[in-house]
């Protein structure tokens, strides 16, 4: 003889209740609308004063020199200039990734969209100190 098939309670009414409950649960123990919105305004202010004592003040300098120095390694044919050049570009993602960590918290999404940000931080600020020294390339 086969044993009878057991049925299995219906788990929906008990979903929906427990769902219900854990969303007025949740409401009840939220913070204040004001709060937050201070605190992320606060983060991302003191991501940007990171972002900009570690870019002006450490690394702008050492990063134009890097790049400019393995610029002119290059355009005089030793390729030994590429190492200064990804030096340099190193030298200007770090700056946007410290920042961008301390603003959003995700190392991954920091350090993908520091990469972005180091490429165009190391051009425009070799091209403005080419401009300012009113040299040509």
């Amino acid at each position: 003889m086969s044993a009878p098939k057991r049925s299995r309670p219906a788990k929906t009414a008990s979903k929906a209740s427990s769902t219900s409950a854990s969303r007025s649960a949740s409401s009840s123990t939220s913070r204040p609308a004001g709060r937050g919105s201070g605190m992320r305004w606060a983060r991302w202010l003191w991501a940007v004063v990171i972002t900009v004592v570690l870019g002006a003040l450490l690394f702008e300098f050492t990063m134009v020199w890097t790049i400019g120095v393995g610029t002119y390694m290059i355009t005089m044919g030793e390729l030994t200039g590429l190492w200064f050049l990804v030096a340099g570009y190193v030298l200007a993602c770090v700056p946007p990734a410290f920042g961008l960590l301390v603003a959003t918290g995700g190392f991954w999404r920091s350090m993908t969209h520091a990469l972005w940000i180091g490429l165009i931080y190391g051009a425009v600020g070799f091209l403005f100190l080419d401009q300012v020294a009113g040299l040509t390339i």
